[in-house]
């Protein structure tokens, strides 16, 4: 499938050429000059330590949600101060995603790509060895913007390095440490070595991990020289400041009870002010090197990607906070095993990869296509698992988190295709710093919605519930005869039975609530891409028309003239 070469993109791609600061990409533009240079052996490895430093990512992004008492405990931290894990790491991602663009012109692949190992393998150590809270969260820090550098740099070389024709099964091998390990099996394993061992051994997991891709970093691109680069202070200052408050706001919103809190009203004014000042700033024609060039939205394809990955990160980062919450809050399930639920989920989020990527690369199927089978797919899973309940074991659960992974897998391929597939040179790291920004964004609203519905719903299933257990009833009657207790014990025993019966219940019912929103998200969802893909589709074509009219206007000039 040839590349668009529209006027429209000649256009854009001379635009790029003559903006050196915003865009001119030394890394990314040798290795797409140079695709000849590596052998086949070569580039096997290099895409094989690329997939495993992501998936090395993966596993630093799930495992506070798998160990976090354990991690709290070791440095006495209150619920308060543990937050403070979790926030520094995403607060670092969200924040170096959109950066990292800038770190290829500077530093080029070669050089980034092995700082971001060397700095995870620092962060990864530093956090199983930190002695206090303060320690824990610099390291954090650093495993956080080390992931932004890997995935970022790591997806813009597989663009720059291979023809898009091949783009389907290269990006699925990539999505199997960039999306598989996050939602499936990184979850496993780090429930599976907290229990057995610690959960310090899951991220000195990283070290050995982490010398190996090194050694394989030579072979991802050449060593060059770093390039002058203006930096963007302004606006690396009003992203990271905007972007930081907005994470606060998602991840501690539902703790704090949202706007009811006079922190979370002022953080979110901040995080609306310094994002607005940054858009506007990135589009300013004063900027003359912009931290993110906001440019290439003009690609209806990338803009209608864009959307969709936002939304997809929304079900696919909700659903993988979901699962795990309800084995070990409704099915008590011990860590170990609540990691072990996702694991056969993990093959099939591998099959659906491979699958569509295959179908694009092999069968030139058009990526938009396959979004409908994975939307299906995975509404099916979560309208299934909305029937679970307190009874229900791993057998029940099998089957939907199967259908959820495949779901997952043809979904997240067609989206970073279409998304991505049409952007060339400067535009590449771009994207793919958006496109990444967008999902994980995405994701962390998904989770903030449904963390604060299960709460909500908890609260009113409990009340109800709890409205049935009146004097007189006859179960309740039942519950408090006892046996085996003294007379004075049996009905404190009793209560405190009907208290626990009663969480769990409320609890089982509020996560098919939350179960059931995931599968009619995309009932609302798909209507409203449809209008955007619609809306954007007319504004290219208006967009074509007037480039046209001035290039005969053009002609017609040098004509008479």
């Amino acid at each position: 499938m040839p590349r668009s070469t529209s006027p429209e993109r000649t256009e854009m791609a001379a635009n790029d050429r003559g903006r050196a600061g915003a865009g001119c990409l030394p890394g990314v533009a040798t290795a797409s000059a140079n695709r000849g240079g590596a052998t086949r052996t070569q580039t096997v490895i290099a895409v094989g330590a690329l997939t495993v430093a992501a998936f090395m990512d993966g596993l630093n992004a799930t495992i506070f949600d798998i160990a976090g008492r354990h991690i709290a405990g070791s440095v006495s931290a209150t619920p308060d101060e543990a937050a403070w894990l979790n926030l520094a790491y995403f607060m670092a991602k969200v924040c170096g995603l959109p950066m990292t663009a800038f770190l290829l012109t500077w530093l080029g692949t070669r050089r980034l790509l092995s700082w971001a190992i060397i700095l995870l393998m620092i962060g990864s150590a530093g956090c199983s060895l930190a002695p206090n809270l303060g320690l824990l969260v610099i390291c954090r820090v650093l495993q956080g913007l080390s992931g932004a550098a890997i995935i970022v740099g790591g997806q813009s070389w597989l663009f720059g390095r291979f023809e898009h024709n091949q783009q389907g099964l290269i990006q699925a091998i990539f999505a199997l440490g960039a999306i598989m390990a996050p939602t499936t099996a990184a979850p496993a394993i780090a429930g599976v070595i907290t229990d057995a061992v610690s959960w310090n051994y899951v991220l000195l997991l990283n070290l050995p991990v982490g010398l190996l891709v090194l050694v394989a970093i030579p072979l991802i691109a050449p060593w060059r020289s770093v390039t002058v680069v203006k930096p963007d202070w302004l606006g690396i200052a009003l992203i990271c400041l905007g972007l930081a408050a907005l994470v606060y706001v998602l991840v501690e919103g539902s703790r704090w009870d949202w706007f009811e809190d006079t922190k979370i009203i002022a953080l979110s004014l901040v995080a609306g002010a310094a994002l607005s000042a940054c858009l506007l700033w990135q589009l300013s024609p004063r900027n003359r090197s912009p931290l993110t060039d906001l440019r290439i939205f003009r690609h209806e394809e990338f803009a209608f990607g864009f959307v969709v990955s936002f939304v997809a990160g929304f079900a696919l980062f909700g659903s993988a906070f979901l699962i795990p919450a309800f084995t070990l809050e409704v099915l008590q399930f011990p860590a170990r095993d609540a990691g072990l639920v996702l694991l056969p989920s993990a093959l099939t989020v591998g099959l659906g990869l491979v699958t569509s990527g295959a179908v694009i690369q092999f069968l030139r199927a058009p990526p938009v296509v396959i979004v409908p089978f994975g939307i299906v797919i995975f509404m099916t899973a979560m309208w299934l698992l909305s029937g679970s309940n307190a009874e229900s074991g791993y057998t029940d659960l099998m089957p939907t988190l199967v259908l959820r992974g495949f779901g997952m897998g043809l979904l997240f391929i067609a989206v970073t295709i279409i998304c991505l597939g049409d952007l060339t040179g400067a535009e590449i790291p771009h994207g793919v710093g958006l496109f990444n920004l967008g999902r994980q964004m995405g994701g962390l609203i998904g989770v903030a919605f449904l963390a604060t519905s299960l709460e909500h719903h908890m609260a009113l299933s409990r009340t109800a519930l709890v409205d049935h257990l009146r004097p007189g009833n006859l179960g309740v009657e039942q519950a408090l005869s006892g046996g085996g207790f003294s007379p004075e014990q049996v009905q404190p025993a009793a209560l405190a039975t009907l208290d626990r019966l009663v969480s769990g219940q409320a609890a089982a019912i509020s996560f098919n609530e939350a179960f059931l929103s995931l599968a009619l998200l995309f009932m609302v969802a798909v209507p409203c891409l449809l209008a955007v893909k619609i809306t954007l589709a007319l504004l290219g074509r208006r967009r074509r028309q007037k480039a046209d009219e001035a290039r005969m206007g053009r002609r017609t000039h040098a004509v008479s003239s």
